[in-house]
């Protein structure tokens, strides 16, 4: 068992900030509904209790995570098609993207990472291992699962340089956390190294690569035929962030005198879907929103025609869109967020703009950049230069086949990620030479 002088100390910052924050959420959850949306889960309530063994939890952010791991619980379902899988998420959309990826599964909003609660939520679901991806790491989540004897496996595992600095200033705390977790599925060596260096034992870290370079092939929306009948490049705004919405708009202003393009813009978060509108309702570009469109191909192509932006105000749909785009800015790049999945893009063989802050995908950004696949850009004004360069036949063939190349090359991540989980369920640490990198060459 782990010392629990760390966990004390974040329990204590819980407690004091939730003091504060209670009133306010309270009143926010009043005055805004949709907040209400997986409030239960999140408060411990509506968890299923003891499903048929095994029992497979597995967590994941919000959609795009949910998205990537569901082939891990698909490989679990085929391996244990009498067990239970329970998948949680922090967001309302991801919860409802996992009930129409994952059928059969209970799915709910992940618990507040209380002291206790957690407890009740592992007691209440007795998983027999549990999945979390990217850096979902919950202190007292991981406490109550160990306590419980519960593998806890992280998968597509990443943690950035400014997270691991802020770790190493409270080594005890880092200990409690990270020694809880039974085995680390990493995106790259570089976030191997990281977690090393914080004191994690090598033979339980390897390197497996991002579930999001194996994603499964996703249907195109049912819109995106009427736009290919137009006949004009598509370019994709794709999960982007506050700041980032203006720069993509002034960039389209700009480039509409070099191409004629529509646009899909996809905001990162649903509740962000009336303010991009709103600021569109100030720019002389006509757009419509996803769901206003008609159902019938006529009529959608009719409302599409002369369109110069499709705000795209769904959830799910953007995958499918990339394969029908001559090029595609990123989000969470021009903004210090730390930028979002390239590799829907990449697997399309659609060239990539990207901002500076590539915090969260830097590992893959640099070999695409380096292929000459992506560009780096900062502001409006570049990157309406960036997407009319790229736009050029001959470059935009280069640069999309150079994209397809690197993310074929990060394929492998499902085999060498399964092969850890049934590792760690057997009891096994992978062989000296395998700890660090395991599946396809990266």
């Amino acid at each position: 068992m782990r010392t629990t002088s760390g966990i004390r100390a974040y329990n204590v910052l819980f407690v004091l900030l939730a003091l504060v924050a209670v009133p306010v959420a309270a009143l926010l959850l009043l005055l805004k509904p949709a907040w209400r949306r997986g409030l239960a889960g999140r408060l411990g309530l509506g968890w299923p209790s003891g499903g048929r063994k095994p029992v497979l939890w597995a967590h994941a952010a919000s959609v795009g995570e949910v998205e990537a791991v569901v082939p891990l619980v698909q490989r679990w379902q085929q391996r244990h098609p009498q067990g239970s899988i329970v998948v949680s998420a922090l967001t309302a959309t991801g919860c409802a993207h996992a009930r129409r990826l994952v059928p059969g599964a209970a799915v709910v909003t992940f618990p507040i990472d209380a002291p206790g609660l957690a407890g009740r939520v592992v007691r209440r679901v007795q998983p027999d291992v549990f999945l979390f991806s990217e850096n979902e790491i919950w202190p007292n989540t991981l406490r109550a699962l160990e306590r419980a004897g519960v593998p806890t496996v992280q998968v597509s595992g990443r943690l950035s340089a400014g997270a691991a600095a802020t770790l190493a200033r409270f080594p005890r705390f880092a200990r409690a956390v990270l020694g809880r977790v039974s085995r680390f599925c990493v995106q790259s060596e570089e976030h191997r190294a990281r977690l090393l260096a914080l004191g994690v034992a090598p033979q339980h870290v390897v390197v497996t690569g991002s579930l999001k370079g194996d994603g499964r092939t996703v249907e195109a929306p049912p819109f995106l035929d009427a736009l290919e009948a137009l006949a004009r490049p598509i370019v994709i705004a794709g999960s982007t962030h506050p700041g980032e919405d203006e720069a993509v708009l002034s960039a389209l202003r700009a480039l509409r005198e070099r191409a004629d393009v529509v646009c899909i813009l996809a905001p990162r978060h649903p509740q962000r879907f009336d303010a991009v509108a709103a600021l569109l309702e100030h720019t002389d570009l006509r757009y419509v929103r996803r769901s206003q469109l008609p159902a019938e191909d006529a009529a959608m192509r009719q409302r599409l025609a002369g369109v110069q932006v499709l705000l795209l105000d769904s959830i799910g749909e953007l995958a499918g869109c990339y394969r029908s785009a001559s090029a595609a800015f990123v989000g969470g790049t021009l903004v210090p967020i730390g930028g979002h999945n390239l590799l829907e893009a990449a697997r399309c063989g659609v060239p990539i703009v990207v901002g500076p802050h590539l915090d969260s995908v830097g590992v893959l950004a640099e070999r695409l950049i380096a292929a000459g696949a992506a560009t780096v850009v900062h502001d409006g004004t570049e990157l309406a230069a960036a997407l009319a360069n790229t736009l050029e036949p001959s470059r935009r063939a280069a640069a999309g086949a150079a994209a397809r190349r690197v993310a074929e090359e990060e394929g492998g991540s499902l085999q060498a990620t399964w092969e850890a989980v049934e590792d760690v369920l057997r009891g096994r640490a992978p062989a000296a030479d395998a700890a660090a990198v395991v599946g396809a060459p990266r």
